[in-house]
This record gives C-alpha cells, structure tokens and sequence, in this order.
C-alpha cells in the first residue's frame, strides 16, 4: 500500500511535488509515481535520455512504487485505453491519496493525464467493474504545473522548507530539461501563500 501516488504525463512532472513525497518519506511513509510518457517530444533530448533521468530521480526520492508507460509524448488522449493501462496500477499500488494534475494546466497531455485519474479513481471503485477487487482512495489532490493558467488558489499550501534542498537535488536530475532554475522561485511563490520560505499548493477534490 503506498500513502502517497503522483500520476503525471511526462518524466520532471513529478518535481511539482517533490517536497511533499520527500517530506512523506522521512515520516516513514510510503510513495509512488507513475508517468505516462517519455518525454521524447520535447525538443531536448532522446527519449533514453528522459528515461534515464526520471529514473535517477526515483532513486534519489526512494520511492517505493514507480511505473513508466509508453504512451505517445504530446500525443495522450484521454480514452479507454489510458484509464483501463492506470487502474490496474491503482490497484496493485492502492495509494491512499492520489496527486494528479491539475485540469486547467496548460498541456494537452497533462488536461489527458488528469481527466485519465479522475475517471480510473472513480471506475476501480465499481464492483460491477472490478468485482471483489474494488478501491477508494481516502482523497485526491491536484498539484499545478503552471500557475499562469490555473488563476485559483491552493486549497493546500504544504510546508517543504526543511526538504527544498532535496527537491532541488531531485529536479536536478532532469539535467536535460534544466527545471531547477525554475523550481526556486515556484516553492517561493507557494511558501509566500502559506506564510513559508518554501512551498508547494494542492487543490482539493472531495473524498470518494
């Protein structure tokens, strides 16, 4: 059973939530990603390249459940296919509290990957679908990956100044895409919401 399971649609999501799955470690608790594509259209580098990095991102995080799909980059659709690929994974890693993105991101794959979470949440809680091996999360949160499309305000504002370090050692993984200039000044904006240093905001969706 893992406590904590970001699902994302490409290798460096996971860096919006960093802080709170590092802060759930050191708790003693459990974490988990799953990413749905390799990241191979970015302009950047090769997919073996985002394979590698998001993998050493892993290991850096000790995550304890890690599952990489191989859906198209910049091509997801949010469809059969997708949610019937995630909820075995629901399933088998039978997270506690799920993290997706948020559904006013900016990216197509991301818009997919969340409409993807929302309906596999809600499907491998039927019995007539699952049988006898139906799941309920205890609640779903959404992280955004750009707060210049999503105007709300955080429901959530976790606290990550004691592990934003490591957060930035985590997004630094991800070499090729050079995130970490830009995880700074996001954990600042969040932490300033919160009263802070260093930040991360969730949005709440009810409890299932």
């Amino acid at each position: 059973m893992v406590d904590f399971l970001f699902i994302g649609a490409h290798p460096d999501d996971e860096s919006s939530i960093a802080g709170l799955l590092l802060k759930a470690k050191l708790e003693g608790k459990k974490t988990g990603i799953v990413c749905f594509t390799r990241g191979e259209s970015g302009g950047f580098a090769e997919k073996d390249t985002r394979v590698k990095e998001l993998k050493e991102a892993v290991e850096y995080m000790e995550l304890d459940y890690f599952k990489h799909l191989e859906f198209p980059d910049a091509g997801v659709i949010f469809s059969e296919e997708t949610v019937n690929a995630l909820i075995p994974l629901l399933v088998e890693s039978q997270p506690q509290v799920v993290i997706t993105i948020h559904p006013d991101d900016y990216h197509p794959d991301h818009k997919a990957v969340s409409q993807t979470a929302d309906r596999a949440v809600f499907v491998a809680g039927l019995k007539k679908h699952m049988g006898e091996k139906t799941w309920h999360p205890k609640q779903v949160l959404y992280t955004s990956l750009d707060k210049r499309s999503n105007k709300y305000r955080p429901d959530i504002i976790v606290d990550i100044t004691d592990v934003f370090e490591k957060k930035l050692e985590a997004a630094g993984c991800h070499k090729s895409q050079d995130i970490a200039k830009y995880v700074e000044p996001c954990a600042r904006y969040y932490g300033g919401l919160g009263g802070f240093e260093y930040g991360e905001g969730l949005y709440i969706r009810q409890p299932l």
